[in-house]
């Protein structure tokens, strides 16, 4: 990135009108930005996650390159006829200073809107983001801004770029004309205006907006985990090898908390919030692990598997001794091969406390 600045606002290989020590400066005051940015992070005590860390260096690599090209192309399209250096850099600033602070401002307020969200990790990036945008905004200004004054002085003053103490031209070969620039006022530029490329693109763009708004409806909702993870740690590996072989999302939990088990009319409605979570075909993956159907086959002592499973003495039990002996049911036991009764694959969905009280369950899928 520094080559391409460094070679696109100047004219490489010209020994005076190359700006690779103006380049450096630009990087610089990126880094600078950044760093402002991370260290005022840290003094509101908000922590500095993977991917504020991996995304916002090229996200304020990009705002501070475009500026850092409009400051001197502005500075470049000002009239011959104004040559002192200092009224030069004051009309380019007078021409493209109002865009850029807009766009700083904008995009800095996008982001702190983006704080409002409960993810902490989005609140850290955009606090990160919005403070890199505007200290890299107040940052062109009070050091690119000069070091482009200054670049300019040692132009006029026809000396060398980077060893410009040290070496001075007699004589100084005029910048050369601008390729791609030439080739888009020459060529493209007439062809786009042409009619018939008028009708060419608006009929693409139709049919791009149709395409793009048909295929909203076939977009995959959600989020890969490991873009936010490391590669190669272990949490990365699992979420690899399960998104590769298991065909499905992280796994999820409904937990319960707080609910008075021994009624009967909370495990029917635990039941039909099962069944509702097995209807959500598009956001919920079957089956749904709930205990609730299974436990309550197993306390009815009237079925045929009473005898197997021990529902005749279960049923005399309170719930919460009936559940102790619902998940110590083995997936290998009669009763589970024979019945479908099977408490073991329960046993980390029930939570027991001191006392030996259910103090909260799960569903899973």
């Amino acid at each position: 990135m520094f080559l391409y600045v460094s070679m696109a606002i100047g004219f490489f290989p010209n020994p005076v009108h190359t700006k690779f020590a103006l380049g450096a400066v630009g990087i610089f005051v990126v880094i600078a930005s950044l760093l402002t940015g991370i260290g005022f992070t840290f003094y509101f005590n908000q922590k500095l996650t993977m991917i504020s860390a991996e995304v916002v260096p090229f996200l304020i690599l990009a705002i501070g390159v475009d500026n850092m090209f409009l400051i001197s192309r502005a500075e470049r399209e000002v009239p011959a006829e104004v040559t002192q250096v200092d009224k030069r850099i004051a009309y380019a600033l007078k021409e493209i200073g109002p865009s850029i602070f807009t766009a700083a401002f904008c995009e800095a307020i996008a982001f702190f809107i983006g704080m409002l969200t409960d993810v902490p990790a989005l609140k850290s990036f955009c606090l990160v983001a919005g403070l890199g945008v505007i200290f890299d905004f107040i940052l062109q200004l009070t050091i690119f801004v000069p070091a482009l004054t200054l670049d300019n002085h040692r132009i006029k003053a026809k000396r060398g770029d980077i060893i410009c103490c040290f070496r001075k031209y007699d004589e100084v070969e005029a910048p050369r004309q601008e390729i791609v620039r030439t080739a888009f006022r020459k060529y493209f530029v007439p062809w786009l205006m042409n009619p018939c490329t008028k009708v060419l693109v608006l009929l693409m763009t139709i049919a791009l907006l149709i395409i793009g708004g048909m295929s909203c409806s076939a977009m995959l909702l959600g989020l890969n985990q490991n873009v936010s993870l490391v590669e190669g740690s272990d949490i990365y590996d699992y979420f690899e090898t399960l998104y590769t072989y298991g065909e499905a999302g992280p796994p999820a939990y409904l937990v319960f908390n707080n609910v008075n088990y021994s009624n009967p009319d909370n495990l029917v409605q635990m039941n039909l919030i099962a069944s509702e979570l097995a209807t959500l075909n598009n956001t919920v993956q079957s089956p749904i692990y709930s205990w609730v159907s299974p436990f309550q086959n197993f306390i009815d002592d009237s079925g045929a598997w009473a005898d197997v499973c021990g529902s005749d003495r279960a049923a005399i039990l309170g719930f919460d001794d009936q559940m102790a002996e619902f998940v110590n049911i083995k997936v290998d036991s009669d009763c589970c091969q024979s019945y479908g009764i099977c408490g073991e694959q329960f046993s980390l969905d029930v939570i027991f406390d001191d006392d030996g009280h259910v103090s909260a369950s799960r569903f899973r899928w």
